[in-house]
């Protein structure tokens, strides 16, 4: 409905009064919000727009309290706006100016440039010459976009032009860009350069500046996460902090917590904590933040659990980092139900999903795709309902989740190009890297709040073609990097390219050796581990062993439970059981509890060694941990018992693993166990008992290729458009309300109903976890895992112990079995093809077996006509064709 003319001027009168009382007295965000809105509905009602003295006044409401990049749109909008107008002749230079202060503030240097090309456009190139702070927020906009170098240099030509001007007899004060320092200052430290900020802060101080707390916590914080520093150089630092009359704030404790935790001194972040606690600072949810990442990255999960345990006591809201910790911690562990339980109770409540719990999830669910179809369908509703912020790490998992290729997602570019072939993607950063594409696509592919620039999406990108094998195109973008000298040395780039070398065989590049000896920011046991875990991978011991004794030295001042875990996988390379029992003590010893990777690598090791005592010994205690039993080391259980003659317990651990915990075996242990099983006439019975739990295995199990969990996932994604139906029903109560009451359902039906659907999973229930503030009911059993289905070893294997003890009766049906196998493969395969590949094709040995039990039964016909067909249909090979049915037969190992 059009306002009247009356309306109109009254709204405009009240929004120019509350101009000009934003300017002269102070007011927050959500007045500025109001007065957008306000101006925003005057705006699509009537013809009036704002103009040049007010467009002003605008914009400095803007640069005092905008939080966020969505006012550098607004901002620009409202100077385009003015632009427009002919009888406002433009933006002149005093409104250029403001825009510019509002663009600086975001770090958009872009817009900044284009604002400053256009000003001097029109109003020549002297524009900004009675411009004080020009020179200044220039300085500001590329401080804030992480480009500190060319800030420098542009604040080192202009000091050089005044000291030039000053020489010639000019009497014009010198302005000494105080807060460009400072905001330089602030980038050097992000860009962690510790001697350029050392130099800036200098600078401020020789000013009369640089006594904030900010900026020196900023300096403290750099040499707390660069390892070339030792902790007594973060105390001389803090020394001269106080020298300077800096007073101490929440965040400088913070800071020295963080420092003593990254080089492992317990005793020091927990002095620190109590130093804080008796200043009078409150601990905040920064600090548990800060002191339960690297607790849980460190493996110190139950100090971590005592600092959740605490937050709750005291009441201190969780943020999304504390919750990203807690969930990898969760994912080392392999309680990834807890994960997806949390990541469904997250969706029902609705709002945007924080990043790095996202990431978390993705990656659990890439960890086993077949297992997690409901769950991928959420996330990848999540993405297209916008409910994800932009980030380069999220588009690189996301980009290889099944059933991504046939969705929408809007508005994330990076995610559309690296659903492209390999080559693609590597061209297109290859060109990034050599500046020959535009800017417009450059910024398109610098995503996300964390991910902002270039540079460190390449990294993401890296990662991506290596997790994605894509190895060649990985290594082209690091060569590329390093000519264009690019560092390419992020912590996570680095061991993706160590494992890389180590799993292909390829020689660690020169430009790989420079990047690692560079990296400083990364503790050196990091890179001492993944240096390790490539060298033992590769077969590498002689290399191995000294690593080994570096990685020793090193985790005695940062000890992690990664640099455990690799030390482990060396004891267990070379078979060393006192020495994995030495490195278990010690790890313990330091607070580390051993995770899903550190129980496997033990029950590994002492299976190989065939110590079936130690074996038991160690998979009972991953147990007593609460870790649940893996495919790998239930793998190294059975196989140690089996070889060790105690086939009880091979398959009461099967048993337990498969029922208890829902750990889906293959069909490689299966034959393993069947094979040793018919060597006696006791353990027939167990043999036939395995054979026809495997031939009885569900369709779901036969068919779990990549392509059928698309096809579930396409199911589930249907699922979810109800969902959004449900969702904007519930939440829309006005239209909800304007229904007939006999018609309409209640809003806690609806609600309801939206629970159930959320939290329901026909494969896993929901787990009550250190989420939950109510105890929940034991909800942790999980439906049994299906038996793999059979191969054509299986078949062999169960004729040949049948044969061997004179059951052949039970060869017959074992060849019938195969042909009804068969045709159920052949049934499947109508609509799912993949099932086509579990069709197991006759060969001669199975021949062979079968007219030998048909000839022993007194059928010899029957034997012959099968030979006959098999010599027809070319399943024999040659030389059997060539023996004959009766030579062959007599070759078979019958006892």
């Amino acid at each position: 409905m059009p306002y009247s003319a009356e309306e109109i001027s009254k709204a405009v009168d009240r929004l120019r009064r509350k101009l000009e009382r934003y300017i002269h007295f102070p007011r927050t965000l959500m007045k500025l919000e109001a007065m957008w809105s306000m101006y925003m509905e005057v705006r699509s009602g009537s013809s009036w727009r704002v103009d040049a003295a007010e467009t002003e006044q605008f914009l400095q409401a803007i640069l005092r309290s905008s939080v966020g990049t969505l006012w550098c749109d607004r901002a620009q909008m409202l100077v385009d706006e003015l632009d427009e107008r002919p009888e406002c002749m433009g933006a002149s230079p005093v409104v250029t100016m403001a825009l510019i202060r509002v663009l600086a503030k975001f770090g958009d240097v872009q817009r900044v440039n284009a604002a400053v090309q256009k000003a001097a456009d029109k109003h020549g190139p002297e524009w900004s010459t009675g411009v004080t702070d020009y020179i200044e927020t220039r300085v500001i906009a590329l401080a804030r976009a992480d480009l500190p170098k060319q800030a420098a240099e542009m604040l080192e030509k202009s000091n050089g032009r005044k000291a030039a001007a000053e020489q010639k007899g000019c009497t014009k004060p010198v302005h000494p860009y105080a807060v460009a320092l400072r905001e330089l200052m602030l980038a050097w430290t992000r860009d962690r350069d510790a001697d350029r900020a050392w130099m800036c802060l200098s600078q401020l101080l020789a000013l009369g500046y640089g006594r904030a707390t900010r900026e020196w916590n900023a300096m403290l914080h750099v040499h707390a996460v660069d390892m070339r520093y030792r902790f007594h150089l973060l105390e001389q630092v803090l020394g001269r902090m106080r020298s300077s009359g800096v007073t101490y704030d929440a965040a400088t404790y913070n800071i020295m917590m963080h420092g003593s935790l990254l080089r492992g001194l317990q005793a020091r972040w927990k002095e620190w904590f109590h130093k804080m606690e008796k200043a009078g600072h409150t601990p905040n949810a920064v600090t548990f933040t800060t002191l339960l990442v690297q607790l849980a990255h460190s493996g110190q999960w139950s100090e971590a659990l005592q600092v959740v345990r605490y937050m709750r006591q005291n009441n201190v809201a969780a943020t999304a980092a504390t919750t990203s910790s807690v969930l990898s911690m969760e994912r080392q562990r392999n309680r990834v139900n807890r994960i997806m339980s949390h990541f469904r109770r997250q969706v029902l409540k609705g709002g945007e999903i924080a990043v790095s719990e996202f990431t978390v999830v993705v990656a659990a669910i890439l960890d086993s795709p077949k297992k997690w179809a409901s769950e991928t369908a959420l996330a990848i509703r999540c993405l297209e309902d916008r409910r994800i912020s932009e980030s380069a790490v999220v588009d690189a998992l996301a980009a290889r989740l099944p059933g991504i290729g046939t969705s929408r997602i809007p508005d994330r570019p990076l995610l559309s190009l690296l659903q492209d072939d390999a080559g693609s993607v590597a061209g297109t950063f290859t060109r990034g890297i050599q500046g020959a594409f535009p800017e417009s696509e450059s910024r398109q592919l610098a995503v996300g709040a964390q991910r902002r620039s270039f540079v460190q999406t390449l990294n993401v990108v890296i990662r991506f073609l290596l997790r994605s094998h894509n190895w060649e195109q990985a290594e082209t973008l690091v060569r590329s990097a390093s000519e264009a000298k690019i560092n390419t040395s992020e912590p996570h780039t680095l061991v993706s390219l160590l494992h890389w070398c180590s799993r292909s065989g390829h020689p660690q590049p020169s430009e790989l050796k420079e990047q690692i000896a560079a990296a400083s920011f990364v503790p050196p046991s990091a890179l001492a581990t993944a240096q390790l875990v490539s060298s033992v991978k590769s077969g590498d011991m002689a290399n191995a062993r000294v690593l080994f004794g570096q990685l020793e030295k090193q985790t005695r001042d940062f000890p992690s439970i990664r640099a455990f875990n690799a030390q482990l996988m060396y004891a267990s390379a070379i078979q060393d059981a006192e020495l994995l029992e030495s490195k278990w003590r010690q790890m313990e010893s330091c607070g580390i509890m051993p995770d899903a990777t550190s129980h496997r690598t033990r029950i590994f090791c002492y299976s190989q060694m065939d110590n079936l005592l130690r074996t038991r010994r160690a998979y009972s205690d991953m147990l007593d941990y609460g870790n649940p039993p893996t495919f790998p080391a239930v793998s190294a259980m059975v196989r140690c018992c089996v070889r060790k003659g105690d086939m009880e317990l091979a398959l009461r651990v099967m048993r337990h693993a498969e029922h208890s915990h829902g750990t889906a075996l293959n069909t490689t242990t299966y034959n393993y166990v069947l094979s040793r099983a018919g060597g006696s006439i006791d353990g027939m019975a167990t043999m036939h008992g395995m054979f026809a739990s495997m031939l009885q295995t569900s369709d779901e199990r036969i068919c779990s290729a990549l392509s059928d969990v698309e096809r579930a996932v396409e199911r589930e994604k249907l699922r979810f458009a109800d969902l959004r139906v449900l969702k904007a029903e519930r939440d829309g109560l006005g239209s909800w309300l304007l229904r007939p009451a006999e018609t309409r359902e209640s809003s806690a039906r609806l609600r309801r109903a939206l629970a159930k659907w959320t939290t329901s999973r026909a494969a896993n229930s929901a787990e009550p976890t250190m989420f939950d503030n109510e105890p929940h009911a034991d909800a942790s059993a999980v439906p049994p895992a299906d038996s793999p289905p059979p191969n054509a070893t299986t078949f062999i294997i169960v004729m040949r112990a049948s044969g061997q003890h004179a059951q052949w009766l039970r060869v017959v049906q074992a060849w019938e079995a195969l042909a009804s196998f068969n045709h159920r493969i052949d049934a499947l395969a109508t609509h799912r093809v993949h099932a086509a590949t579990h069709r197991i094709a006759p060969f001669s040995r199975m021949i062979g077996w079968t007219a030998l039990a048909l000839t022993q039964l007194g059928r010899h016909d029957e034997a012959k006509t099968l030979w006959a067909a098999a010599s027809e249909t070319g399943v024999l090979s040659p030389s059997a064709r060539k023996m004959g049915m009766e030579k062959t037969v007599r070759q078979l190992p019958v006892r």
